[in-house]
């Protein structure tokens, strides 16, 4: 007993260096495959493995550019593994406004792409821009800060937040940039008094710019948030 007590602690660490020996040489390259996707639309993406639920395989691939990933085989008899596309667009950029860049994002579900993988093959898989259905469910407008100072939003008696970091103040020579939809009524610049802001109604899948220079607001345009 003395002695099966004494060379059990040998015994287990021999068992374990072999299984670790074991695992350092498998190479199990010829059990997976080389899968590209290149993004063949004018918005940038995010491919998610399986469903929009699934494990995030790239983030905010740029257009036209590619990427290289090893996946395992489909193991669904046949019905092939399923990538999921969310498409990304760019609403503002840091050098534009003072609060990060702004994104806003959408899925079509007409674009989730099934293909059979099997191991040891290569694979590229072209992502196509969205149906013509496809729009953004959010809707922006930007205050282009033209005067001397910085400046607030503001709906009665509640100041905005931007979109972005979520900072409160636009300074000079920036862009204020604030997601709403619906009616916008009742709003108004703060900068030592209030400056009445033009009402409208915004609507999803656009952009709305506005100008503000020290003295009132100037409605500029409008935009569809596509390509």
């Amino acid at each position: 007993m003395f002695a099966i007590k004494k060379f059990a602690p040998l015994l287990a660490l021999l068992f374990l260096s072999c299984g670790k020996h074991s695992f350092d040489n498998f190479d199990n390259s010829e059990y997976l495959s080389s899968v590209t996707f290149f993004n063949n639309s004018p918005y940038h993406i995010s491919i998610y493995s399986t469903s929009f639920s699934g494990s995030i395989l790239t983030d905010k691939l740029t257009p036209g550019k590619s990427y290289h990933t090893s996946l395992s085989p489909s193991s669904n008899y046949g019905a092939g593994s399923v990538f999921s596309i969310e498409y990304w667009y760019l609403v503002a950029n840091y050098g534009e406004c003072s609060c990060g860049d702004v994104w806003t994002s959408n899925i079509d579900p007409d674009t989730q792409i099934s293909r059979n993988i099997e191991a040891g093959k290569n694979y590229v898989i072209e992502i196509p821009e969205p149906t013509e259905k496809f729009e953004f469910k959010e809707a922006f407008f930007k205050i282009l800060n033209t005067s001397d100072r910085p400046f607030q939003l503001k709906y009665l008696t509640n100041y905005f937040r931007q979109a972005g970091n979520g900072e409160f103040y636009v300074p000079s020579g920036k862009v204020g940039i604030y997601e709403k939809n619906g009616e916008i009524k009742g709003y108004s610049i703060i900068q030592d008094k209030e400056y009445p802001f033009p009402e409208f109604t915004a609507k999803n899948n656009y952009i709305y710019e506005f100008e503000f220079d020290g003295n009132s607001v100037k409605t500029i345009g409008s935009q569809k948030i596509t390509f």
